[in-house]
């Protein structure tokens, strides 16, 4: 039991209430008296927030303070991705994003010795100046040169070969990547047997599932273990890893719930939440990530195991049944352990019922090994219910992100098929 009063929370619940109309109507329409909102346990009393409804009510999820002057001076807005085909505009109040963006800075400091004044190169789906999007160019510098950012969407491994040499001029200081690209990028050096920035000193990966495959060829070719950070555009860094390799959720910034069955659960796996406790612009109080996760309390922190992306992208069965994705990340795992980890990439559709397209791309010195790898996956199969089905395989040379999203999703459901 939470029973020491959350004053960050506590003073959220209070201005969404005075200030937000969509929570006040939730509060009086559900009889919920917002003075018992003192913990992370009074949450509970709080109706989940989805993000069709985020959709549906984004004019009354904004502060009414920051519809008026001054307020409305101070306002950023943001899109949100759409790696499902939608999204949302997030509305924050400039100062606030700086806020909540300290606890995490404390943790680049403390385990990494990285601060906000170092160069450091990154790539984008969306980005603004001010509150226009910028047209996406193939690079756009920030105009104080600390950050030297590319366009990902549509991004093709040639002109990610010259994004390299663009990042070798600049010599960054860190990186923040997908680790989708950050994967490729080490395939690119390998493959030209080319130099890494003199300056580097750090890696943060963030915005997909990060695989161990990619880690440990991380760790390879920078000689830097790279370090994992989750987060949403709607509040920033949720959880980042502290040298243990441990997602430490900012508990300064949120608060993080782990749901199953409708209840918050510790050590099992479920939907992940999320309360903003910084955004006042257009609070979040325990939105719907869409992530599955397993919450953990290690030495009175939190400590978060997100296991799969998009809680949405669930494998349907014929029953109309819903199973984890995640059983197919094992059918990858175990056929690398046995095959020399000559799998470097990996994507699976589901197209039909009992039809699934999987995409691999496998190491040069293992590419005949195409038919050998092809078996032992099928072999790996130990899911009854998918033993069954048609399994088409294709062996490509890379498999870059989406060319809508510039993501790259490991699993695409029937719901969210983008190619």
């Amino acid at each position: 039991m939470n029973t020491a009063i959350n004053m960050p929370l506590k003073r959220l619940i209070e201005y969404a209430y005075q200030e937000v109309d969509y929570y006040r109507d939730i509060f009086d329409n559900n009889l919920i008296d917002k003075n018992a909102i003192n913990t992370k346990d009074d949450l509970s009393k709080i109706p989940f927030l989805t993000k069709e409804t985020v959709q549906k009510q984004s004019l009354r999820m904004i502060s009414n303070e920051y519809k008026r002057y001054p307020k409305n001076q101070f306002i950023e807005i943001r899109r949100t991705s759409g790696s499902t085909g939608e999204y949302l505009k997030v509305y924050w109040d400039r100062r606030n994003d700086i806020q909540s963006m300290i606890p995490a800075w404390r943790i680049r400091k403390l385990f990494y010795s990285v601060e906000p004044s170092m160069k450091y190169c990154s790539f984008y789906t969306v980005n603004y100046r001010g509150n226009k999007i910028i047209k996406p160019d193939e690079q756009e510098m920030s105009s104080n040169e600390r950050n030297l950012s590319f366009y990902k969407v549509g991004l093709t491994y040639e002109r990610l070969k010259q994004c390299y040499d663009m990042i070798l001029s600049f010599n960054p200081e860190w990186l923040n990547l997908q680790p989708s690209i950050a994967y490729l990028i080490t395939q690119i050096i390998k493959e030209d047997n080319l130099r890494i920035p003199s300056n580097l000193k750090y890696i943060e990966l963030s915005g997909e599932l990060l695989l161990n495959e990619y880690r440990q060829a991380i760790r390879e070719v920078f000689n830097i273990e790279p370090a994992n950070e989750y987060g949403t555009s709607e509040t920033n860094v949720i959880a980042i890893e502290h040298n243990d390799k441990k997602l430490h959720v900012l508990e300064e910034n949120v608060i993080v719930e782990v749901i199953k069955d409708g209840k918050p659960v510790i050590g099992e796996e479920g939907e992940i939440y999320v309360t903003s406790l910084t955004n006042y612009a257009m609070p979040f109080i325990r939105y719907k990530t869409g992530d599955m996760g397993i919450m953990r309390r290690e030495n009175s922190e939190d400590i978060l195991d997100v296991i799969s992306g998009r809680a949405s992208d669930f494998i349907i069965l014929e029953n109309g049944e819903r199973l984890n994705s995640y059983v197919l990340f094992g059918i990858i795992q175990y056929t690398n352990e046995y095959m020399s980890n000559a799998i470097k990439q990996f994507q699976i559709i589901q197209r039909a019922i009992d039809k699934f397209d999987v995409f691999l791309a496998l190491k040069d010195e293992y590419k005949n090994w195409a038919p050998a790898v092809k078996q032992k996956f099928i072999e790996n199969i130990n899911e009854k219910r998918l033993q069954k089905a048609n399994w088409d395989f294709h062996f490509v040379n890379n498999i870059l992100p989406d060319a809508e999203t510039g993501k790259t999703k490991y699993f695409k459901g029937l719901n969210t098929q983008l190619i």
